[in-house]
C-alpha cells in the first residue's frame, strides 16, 4: 500500500504532537496525532484562532487544529521551508475546498482526519486527500454508494480505501460529497465519471489524475488524488 506513515514526537512553537512525514508523488503529505496545543495563538493567525475557539464540541475542535496544522507543515515541506505555520494562513474556497495563502501566494492543499490522525496535503492542483477508518458497513452502504463492479469481492479494508478514493477524487475536483458517488466508478483501471463529476472534470479541463494509496496506521485508509498531466487550456 505505498507510502507507510511513521510517526515520531514533533514540537514546534506553540504546540507538541506525534507527526509522519512523507512524499506521493509530487505531493507533501504530513499526519499528525496526538496534538497538543500549549499556545495555540503561536502557530494559528488571529482569524483562525476565533475559528478555533468559537467551536464548542471539543472533537471537533481538536480535528479542525489537528487538520490546519497538519495543512500548514504540508505547505511548508513543499512551498514556504523554514516558515513557522503562523505566517501560513488557511482559506476556504467558496465550494470549501482548502489553500494556505502565505503573503498573497496562493498554494492548493487538502485536508483530512479520521480516528484521531489528522492528514494535511500540499502539491499541485487539484489535489485530493482523505483517510478513514475501516469498519463493517451495513449492506445499504455498498448498494447505495458504489456499483455492483466495485464491491464485488472486495472485504472491507478493501472497500474502505475505496470510498477513500471516491472522497480523495471528488476533493481533486473541488466537489467534495456534493455529488453523488456513483457519479465515479473506481473499478477499473482509469475511473470513469458520470453526472456532476464528469462536468466539473470537462469544466477544468479534462486533467489527468494518478490515484496512491499510503498508510496512515492501523485500521486506517489512506488515498491522494493529484493531477499527474496538466489540463487542457482552452
Amino acid at each position: 500500500m505505498g507510502a507507510k506513515a511513521v510517526f515520531a514526537a514533533a514540537e514546534g512553537e506553540g504546540f507538541s504532537a506525534a507527526a509522519a512525514h512523507f512524499r506521493t508523488g509530487p505531493c507533501h503529505v504530513v499526519l499528525v496525532k496526538d496534538v497538543r496545543a500549549e499556545a495555540p495563538e503561536a502557530f494559528l493567525t488571529p482569524d483562525e484562532l476565533a475559528a478555533w475557539s468559537a467551536l464548542k464540541v471539543p472533537k471537533r475542535k481538536n480535528e479542525w487544529l489537528g487538520g490546519r496544522l497538519a495543512a500548514k507543515l504540508a505547505g511548508a515541506d513543499a512551498f514556504f521551508p523554514g516558515v513557522p505555520p503562523r505566517e501560513i494562513e488557511v482559506h476556504r474556497e467558496l465550494t470549501g475546498s482548502p489553500f494556505l495563502v502565505r503573503r498573497g501566494e496562493k498554494r492548493h492543499i487538502s485536508i483530512s482526519h479520521s480516528a484521531g490522525v489528522c492528514g494535511g496535503a500540499a502539491g499541485p492542483d487539484f489535489l485530493g486527500l482523505d483517510i478513514e477508518e475501516v469498519a463493517p458497513r451495513h449492506p445499504g452502504w455498498y448498494r447505495d454508494y458504489f456499483s455492483p463492479a466495485e464491491s464485488e469481492g472486495r472485504d472491507d479494508a478493501a472497500m474502505t480505501g475505496l470510498w477513500a478514493a471516491k472522497e480523495a477524487l471528488f476533493k481533486a475536483l473541488g466537489l467534495g460529497l456534493s455529488c453523488d458517488t456513483l457519479d465515479a466508478d473506481l473499478s477499473g483501471p482509469e475511473p470513469v465519471l458520470r453526472g456532476k463529476a464528469l462536468a466539473r472534470w470537462e469544466e477544468l479541463g479534462r486533467p489527468t489524475f494518478a490515484l496512491e494509496a499510503f498508510d496512515p496506521g492501523p485500521g486506517l485508509q489512506g488515498r491522494l488524488v493529484f493531477a499527474n498531466q496538466p489540463p487542457i487550456k482552452r
